[in-house]
């Protein structure tokens, strides 16, 4: 009898929420969000010229925890002292991204910025929700020698 009675008074809640509109969250999406990210930029030294064979590493500030942040593969300068990381397709997008600078040769100090990111939602086609867009960095460095 109880049960008959939980029953159909379930049956009358569920057709008072399908009559007032009130279907769940109200969005049928489901996924993960996606951009895509590029940061470039040129490496020299105190006199401003160019240094070449610099490794760049690009990590996510998305993670609390450090040690699960997102590591990207390594670059390195190229003779004009450029490097560029990406483009990356299907980039979980990150408002904040560290651009860490290290001379394997040890002549130089390393060096990190923390960068904001901001993504261009312009070429989005209407209705992908999921797609943020396009993040761009430009940051350059200006590396001092080890003393």
């Amino acid at each position: 009898m109880r049960r008959t009675i939980l029953t159909g008074i379930n049956a009358v809640i569920a057709l008072l929420l399908g009559l007032l509109g009130l279907n769940g969250c109200g969005r049928k999406e489901y996924g993960t969000p996606y951009a895509t990210f590029e940061a470039v930029g040129t490496i020299t030294d105190e006199a401003n010229k160019p240094v070449e064979n610099i490794q760049v590493t690009l990590k996510d500030r998305y993670r609390p925890n450090r040690d699960q942040r997102r590591t990207f593969p390594a670059v390195y300068t190229d003779d004009g002292g450029e490097y560029v990381i990406g483009p990356y397709n299907g980039f979980f997008p990150n408002d904040s991204m560290d651009i860490i600078v290290t001379d394997t040769s040890g002549i130089y100090a390393p060096d990190s910025v923390s960068v904001k990111v901001d993504y261009d939602r312009s070429k989005v086609a209407w209705g992908d929700n999921w797609n943020k867009g396009a993040g761009y960095v430009h940051q350059d460095f200006q590396l001092k020698k080890k003393h």
